[in-house]
């Protein structure tokens, strides 16, 4: 059975949705190439982290983390920052 889909940070700068730290890892390696990054550099995301409100670059509302969670069926990557 699969795991539940579970919101991670990866390194430093990006949120992805995954089942496990290793496939957190896995997607965002999917999406930006080879990194140096390892399973160290991957943190489940706070319970109570999920409902904070999040804003885009131009300051526009975004879903929370755990709207966007509730959408996915499948591993993804959220967003990010600089």
């Amino acid at each position: 059975m699969e795991q539940p889909l579970k919101a991670y940070q990866v390194g430093g700068n990006d949120i992805v949705a995954a089942g496990s730290v290793e496939e957190a890892l896995a997607v965002l390696e999917e999406l930006a190439g080879e990194t140096d990054l390892t399973i160290e550099d991957v943190a489940p995301i706070a319970e109570d982290e999920l409902d904070v409100p999040v804003e885009d670059e131009e300051g526009t509302a975004c879903p929370t983390i755990r709207q966007m969670l509730a959408e996915l069926s499948e591993p993804a990557y959220l967003f990010g920052w600089e």
